[in-house]
């Protein structure tokens, strides 16, 4: 049986798959906007980053053999900008914001209109199933570089559900 802190390999790649979808699916997005998987050009934009990959919280199995896995997946969102303004900062800091509570299937207003995150994504590994994702911070400014450009950070963790018989 993974110690505590072993990684769940297989859930991690079907985890980062899903989770590059969904982020991709924000409706906050402008047409074109794409989130890209770890990277972020140098003149701006917005890139998903795993912090850890998918590590056991939980990782039990019955005397039956029925293993019951509890998995957790840490994550950053970065949105690099040349924020000149208050205000300009101030929409970054919003749009993160927005998309956290997105994640989380709150509902949220985007361009004057309600939307919401009613379900997460099927995972193709497994029988594994997206339980919750949920902000570990607010929004906020993480680095400001000489050219003038700032990374913008909001953190969360996906955690999920595995179940099997051995």
């Amino acid at each position: 049986m993974p110690a505590k802190t072993a990684i769940d390999i297989d859930g991690s790649e079907a985890v980062t798959t899903a989770l590059l979808e969904l982020l991709n699916r924000f409706p906050g997005l402008k047409q074109g906007e794409k989130i890209l998987f770890s990277t972020v050009p140098e003149d701006g934009g917005i890139g998903f980053f795993p912090t850890s990959g998918a590590v056991y919280l939980q990782n039990g199995e019955d005397i039956m053999g029925h293993v019951k896995q509890t998995v957790q997946y840490p994550f950053s969102v970065v949105y690099r900008a040349g924020a000149k303004t208050e205000s300009q900062r101030l929409r970054i800091k919003e749009f993160l914001d927005t998309l956290g509570k997105w994640l989380e299937r709150q509902p949220v207003t985007v361009n004057g209109e309600q939307c919401q995150l009613t379900e997460y994504p099927a995972l193709e590994s497994g029988n594994r199933e997206i339980r919750s994702i949920s902000r570990t911070n607010a929004a906020h400014l993480n680095a400001v570089y000489q050219d003038g450009m700032e990374d913008w950070v909001i953190s969360g963790a996906l955690n999920y559900r595995n179940e099997f018989d051995k």
